[in-house]
């Protein structure tokens, strides 16, 4: 009898797969085998903080000055906040190098 993944599992082996695609993943080599480290997905009822980077980068790069421009993407020197479509903040980012790097990315 086949058991069906749920959603949350669904999600978690998506994460794994995106942490491994990219190239976060470290591998171990032992005598006769090797290990693939991978996170754990949920930490509590949060999202891995690293996780988390990796997601919004790569949301970042997907995105356009058009984003950023009708509001989606807030930006100031110290902090980026990423908004739904509603303008409610979804992820604060405070973490500069990512800050600089984006508004960089725009100039």
């Amino acid at each position: 009898m086949s058991e069906e993944k749920s959603a949350l599992e669904k999600l978690e082996e998506s994460l794994k797969e995106f942490w491994r695609q990219s190239g976060q993943a470290s591998v171990i080599a032992a005598k006769h085998t090797e290990f693939v480290i991978e996170p754990k997905v949920f930490m509590g009822d949060k999202l891995n903080p690293e996780i988390l980077k990796l997601l919004v980068l790569n949301y970042l790069t997907q995105t356009s000055r058009q984003d950023s421009g009708i509001g989606n993407i807030e930006v100031a020197t110290d902090k980026l906040i990423i908004k739904s479509p509603k303008g409610k903040p979804l992820v604060i980012v405070n973490d500069q190098r990512i800050v600089q790097q984006y508004i960089n990315s725009r100039q």
